[in-house]
């Protein structure tokens, strides 16, 4: 993929370049180009502060030169990073440590940068890179950079941290480092949209820890802020999860709504489209119309797969399974959530793992096929035990517990009740 140069984008930003519409089409779809238009706004939004004109700013030769070497570090440590996070995750931090020339705030930069393609296709390897960029973050001098630059870097390391850790339903943890990012930003100049990103994690963080209402309000407060710059692209996130906090809530018709105002957005690309057609289809098997889902979830499974995102793949899967079952097929269900079952278990992430097998628990019971159940219900007690989550899970647990000795139509309601429980971890 081409790019625009920075010139370019700065003449965009000022309405001064006959293509507008040919680079806004553009910068929708292109990270890198979205990257640079976002730091080229943020300049232009703090010249525009009063006292950026009261303190005395760096020569320009002294800016200029930073700026080379905020590229030069960034290009080196592109280079590194590719020999660096190949094989097993567990050599990564090694490799680093032993890495000459790594110790930069480019190095911090590329890690958090790759944690992005990383997520979806295996979160434990980018907990791994956010680790590993904070750890060396923590390390920086900040005395070798310009003001603030360290510091800065820091808070963008724990919020990004925080937010795999969320993706991972490890809440707990992630809210702790979305606090110290808190309090690290409001100790140096940031920029809005800074702010408005660490309160999309917080958001996400709030929607897998009961509190749905506050996680819509940072959603929506983060979307008014990238709506203002003009981040389109994040700003349809924002929308995305507001969405899915109203669903955790259990306002599924106004999640539906949410996501359906998005379909026609210029701003969602391809794998937007995908993911909204999901969340669509998750809220149709919600509202008693499974079989309006079902064909339209066998589309983004194959979709997913084929882009390499194992992750949203499993979850897809996990809803069609359940589809099915709620369309009376449940024995078409069951290889798929076995299927959901054994990839979330490489990939790590155990409420997910929970809400595949009792939506297998379900479809068995279903056909009639009693006996198998207590071993599902087992299987789960023992994940979330051997995580650590069972604090979290207390009232899912004592439901399945019940399940293993249940029969006949209280079976079904003890793991309906025990699914609904674990969703509201999810």
């Amino acid at each position: 993929m081409t790019h625009y140069d920075t010139e370019t984008l700065f003449a965009f930003l000022e309405g001064m370049t006959p293509i507008d519409a040919g680079i806004e089409a553009h910068v929708a779809s292109c990270g890198e180009c979205a990257e640079e238009l976002h730091a080229q706004r943020a300049l232009l939004a703090a010249l525009r502060e009063p006292r950026m004109w009261a303190e005395a700013p760096a020569s320009l030769p002294d800016a200029v030169a930073f700026a080379e070497r905020v590229a030069s570090e960034d290009e080196a440590a592109a280079r590194l990073c590719a020999e660096m996070l190949a094989g097993p995750a567990a050599w990564w931090p090694q490799r680093l440590r032993n890495a000459d020339g790594a110790a930069t705030a480019g190095m911090v930069r590329q890690l958090l940068a790759r944690m992005r393609p990383l997520i979806e296709r295996c979160p434990k390897d980018a907990l791994q890179v956010t680790a590993m960029a904070l750890a060396l973050a923590e390390e920086l001098e900040p005395g070798a950079y310009r003001p603030h630059y360290v510091e800065s870097l820091r808070a963008q390391a724990l919020r990004d941290h925080a937010y795999v850790l969320a993706f991972m339903s490890r809440y707990a943890e992630a809210g702790e480092h979305a606090d110290r990012a808190q309090r690290l930003f409001a100790t140096v100049p940031a920029p809005d949209c800074h702010l408005a990103r660490l309160a999309l994690v917080r958001a996400v963080i709030l929607r897998g820890t009961r509190r749905p209402l506050e996680a819509v309000r940072y959603a929506r407060e983060a979307a008014a802020t990238f709506l203002a710059f003009g981040e389109r692209s994040r700003f349809v996130t924002a929308r995305m999860i507001e969405g899915d906090a109203l669903y955790n809530s259990g306002a599924v018709d106004r999640a539906l709504e949410v996501w359906s105002s998005l379909v026609d957005d210029p701003s969602v690309d391809a794998l937007g489209a995908v993911r909204l057609a999901h969340n669509i289809a998750l809220c149709r098997v919600d509202l008693g119309a499974p079989e309006r889902a079902i064909a339209v979830l066998h589309g983004c499974i194959a979709e997913l797969e084929s882009r390499g995102l194992r992750t949203e793949a499993a979850r897809s899967r996990g809803v069609l399974g359940r589809a099915l079952t709620a369309a009376a097929r449940p024995a078409e269900a069951i290889p798929l959530l076995r299927q959901t079952m054994r990839d979330f278990t490489e990939l790590g992430l155990v409420t997910d793992f929970g809400l595949a097998a009792l939506e297998l628990a379900e479809a068995l019971l279903a056909l009639g096929r009693v006996a198998e159940v207590p071993a599902v219900c087992r299987e789960v007690i023992a994940r979330f035990t051997a995580a650590g989550l069972a604090p979290q899970a207390t009232t899912a647990l004592s439901y399945l517990r019940e399940a293993e000795a249940a029969a006949g139509e209280r079976s079904v309601r003890l793991v309906r009740a025990a699914r609904a429980s674990i969703r509201a971890l999810a």
